[in-house]
């Protein structure tokens, strides 16, 4: 069996912070440790603590809701006693960031392993992050030893760093080196964090990786990366995101019902839009991501609250046809995003795009073309898919 050992223990220089509790996106660093465990498939965590305190016991709660026993330890004395001697201790450094293209790579690695870079001469600050294994190799921060050769470390003074130790043990029993590449650490992909400021980075970082090109321009505005910290900050902005992805549509039902088309429009795109934060901005962490069911309710709830404007938005002799050309959209989308051809991927995602649909509705409304909109999306569409679906010529044709 596998089990993971982090560490609580490392604190910011010039503060009692733990660099392994501090703020990343929507939780803590030491979470992110937990979801590698997980990858790699350990089946427990060990944690090194001085002290306990709550933030400790929100990690631990962390660990609970990924489904693994969560264990404190203070010595390789306590190590050792929760393990037989044919398991394998993973060991995750203090402060150790991975960003979540990079999770896998590291996760893969089975049997006992160093993973280490070969930085060479360049980066003489970054290189000091990680600890020196050698004249040309760092540590990455992963290390897997046999729980059989920690008998060796049993004796370290109290002051001595376990973890260091035990990289230590590894390098002298020759264990495999799984060296990356420099660049992953060069381009902040794998860090080893010691101030809460460097946290934040990486968290705006990875966010906008995720939000695309144009969309990380904007993440990386001043005014943008201060509203992330502070809805990360905020205890009730999830929930209240989360509840209005749904709440919103089904309050438009009842305004389109009240023939207030255009605020009921605006409802579903608001509610569009705070699904989509919510899954961007509260997805940094595995157990906390979006279940499947419930964005199938987002979706659902999006889909009739738009048929229902949608046909109680049309004049009564139009409303079958409002009701054809509103159900229409959303297969013709599916299955333009199914079939392959040469359409770009962010065209698809334009052409099948509720919010934009809802958007384009909201101008068409007061000009009395609702109905012409609809129509002229859905020729949109069967022209997109006459494109994808067009046979290009092979030579063997021409000859």
């Amino acid at each position: 069996m596998r089990t993971a050992l982090i560490s609580l223990t490392e604190t910011v220089p010039g503060s009692t912070a733990l660099r392994g509790a501090l703020p990343l996106a929507h939780g803590r660093l030491a979470m992110l440790h937990i979801d590698l465990a997980v990858q790699a498939g350990a089946g427990e965590i060990l944690c090194l603590v001085g002290t306990v305190d709550d933030r400790i016991r929100e990690i631990e709660g962390y660990a609970a809701q990924r489904g693994l026993a969560f264990h404190l330890v203070r010595s390789v004395a306590d190590i050792s006693v929760r393990l037989a001697s044919e398991d394998e201790l993973l060991v995750i450094a203090d402060g150790l960031y991975v960003a979540p293209a990079d999770m896998d790579r590291l996760a893969r690695e089975t049997g006992t392993f160093v993973a280490s870079f070969a930085p060479g001469d360049g980066a003489r600050v970054l290189i000091e992050r990680f600890e020196r294994i050698d004249i040309n190799h760092v540590w990455a921060g992963l290390a897997c030893v046999r729980a059989r050769d920690l008998v060796e470390a049993r004796e370290l003074p109290e002051d001595w760093s376990i973890q260091s130790a035990l990289l230590r043990l590894a390098v002298q029993r020759g264990y495999r080196r799984e060296v990356l590449p420099f660049s992953l650490a060069e381009a902040g992909r794998i860090a080893i964090v010691r101030e809460a400021g460097e946290a934040e980075i990486l968290a705006l970082q990875e966010l906008a990786g995720a939000s695309g090109g144009l969309g990380g321009k904007v993440v990386q505005t001043g005014a943008m990366a201060s509203l992330a910290r502070r809805v990360w900050s905020t205890g009730w902005s999830r929930p209240a995101l989360r509840l209005a992805g749904i709440g919103l549509p089904v309050i438009g039902i009842g305004m389109a019902g009240a023939g207030w088309g255009m605020a009921a429009l605006a409802m579903l795109v608001t509610g569009r839009a705070a699904g989509h934060v919510a899954n961007r901005l509260f997805g940094r962490f595995v157990g906390s991501l979006t279940r499947p069911v419930e964005q199938i309710a987002r979706d659902v709830a999006f889909a009739i609250a738009f048929i229902i404007v949608t046909v109680l938005s049309v004049a009564a002799s139009d409303r079958l046809s409002g009701l054809f050309a509103a159900l229409l959209l959303p297969g013709l989308a599916t299955v333009l995003s199914r079939v392959p051809g040469p359409l770009p991927q962010l065209w698809r995602r334009l052409a099948g795009s509720p919010s934009l649909v809802a958007l384009a509705a909201m101008v068409a409304l007061p000009l009395g073309l609702l109905m012409p909109m609809l129509m002229l999306w859905n020729l949109a569409l069967t022209g997109l898919l006459l494109w994808q679906t067009h046979r290009a010529p092979l030579a063997a044709d021409k000859a």
